[in-house]
């Protein structure tokens, strides 16, 4: 079994429960431990910050001594820490000690996520096609295991989930030690912003943005679908699970549109639907039409989540994939750090449905913004950039 699919196999497992535990996270701290929505939200924000530098130290990490042997120790550690979670309950039980915890979930993720994504560049003939295959095994996790984790809160609760987190930490461990190493392409060098580097910067900004409204689900969409339905857990992970099964039977799709289209409009297009979606669910009362809010921003997702990293792949020289990759991820965890916190200023103040969810969904649009502005930019240094590989080959 190559790469690919032994990397995409390991990321799903580690995403059952690792999304389980950062959807219902939000629920846990404000209904169980006692925290604030803002308080919740400054969680997220101030442990999505130590995730980004992460991102980019993790991924230069693996540029530096090996992406397999930096993938397979920080999965093993996020097995350890999520063991410290189920078994301690001091800890898991603290309004304090929790955060902590949950703050060091996210960097140890973060850790590790550069070279899961370094390795299946470097093991892919077709960039755009590794990433799509990864995409439906993370979605799969992603999916999946808000779906799990709801059917367990509703039969074990919160330590049940916690468990769950752990046994599929182990196995996305034991999984990994399977992968073949990918020697690192060369001298790493720091990273230094000159114009060579706009490109990476502008796409890496876009997604940033995109992804403050894809962090709505770690706390806004959670909460609000709380509310909407009553307390059911498995409701929620309905939600989710729909997402999941969506990009796995979808995405072979929207690969082929990509590839027609090409990456960067796929990108531009994306996005917009993505956020689109978002904006959608607060035109929603029940939980029929949060399903097809739900598959509205999944079309998106397939066409413009993949093509990101395989743009910025495509613009990174070998020695620099997973530093690159790594300071994508980086941006990536600001908007995600952030994104909660915008929501959870403006829960408790905006009462409007609609008006909540097309404030927050208000990054995405800028997103696409940026990238209309910057298509030529991107478009001609894409150009230059693989002339001038091609000529040192």
């Amino acid at each position: 079994m190559d790469n690919v699919k032994i990397v995409t196999i390991s990321s799903a497992v580690r995403g059952l429960g690792y999304s389980s535990i950062w959807i219902y996270g939000s629920i846990y701290m404000t209904r169980f431990l006692g925290l604030s929505t803002f308080m919740t939200s400054i969680v997220f924000m101030s442990s999505g910050i130590l995730a980004s530098i992460s991102q980019f130290s993790g991924g230069a990490l693996g540029d530096r001594i090996g992406h397999r042997k930096v993938f397979v120790t920080f999965l093993f550690t996020l097995f350890l820490v999520s063991f410290i979670l189920a078994t301690m309950h001091s800890i898991n039980a603290s309004p304090i000690l929790f955060p902590l915890l949950f703050g060091l979930i996210m960097v140890v993720n973060a850790l590790q996520s550069p070279s899961s994504n370094a390795l299946v560049s470097r093991s892919s003939s077709i960039q755009l096609k590794g990433f799509s295959i990864m995409r439906v095994g993370n979605n799969l996790g992603w999916g999946f295991g808000p779906a799990i984790g709801g059917f367990i809160l509703s039969l074990y609760g919160f330590p049940g989930i916690f468990y769950f987190f752990m046994v599929a930490s182990l196995l996305s461990t034991v999984i990994s030690l399977f992968i073949s190493d990918v020697k690192p392409g060369g001298k790493t060098v720091l990273f230094k912003f000159n114009k060579d580097n706009y490109a990476l910067i502008v796409i890496s900004i876009a997604a940033m943005l995109v992804f403050m409204v894809q962090a709505q689900e770690t706390l806004s969409l959670s909460l609000y679908s709380f509310g909407i339905f009553s307390g059911t857990y498995y409701e929620i992970g309905i939600v989710y699970m729909l997402n999941g099964i969506l990009v796995v039977v979808t995405q072979p799709l929207f690969y082929k549109i990509s590839s027609r289209i090409g990456e960067y409009s796929s990108l531009v297009i994306g996005s917009l639907i993505y956020t689109l979606g978002f904006a959608s669910y607060g035109f929603d009362a029940n939980l029929t039409q949060m399903l097809i809010s739900t598959a509205i921003f999944t079309m998106g997702e397939n066409l413009a989540f993949p093509t990101g990293y395989s743009i910025v792949a495509s613009i990174s020289r070998k020695e620099r994939i997973g530093t690159n990759i790594g300071l994508y991820n980086a941006f990536i965890s600001f908007g995600r750090s952030f994104g909660p916190l915008i929501g959870g200023l403006l829960l408790p103040i905006v009462s409007s449905h609609i008006l909540f969810w097309l404030y927050v969904c208000s990054p995405g649009f800028a997103a696409v913004i940026i990238l209309i502005v910057f298509t030529k930019l991107i478009r001609d240094y894409r150009s230059r950039f693989n002339r001038e590989s091609e000529a040192t080959t």
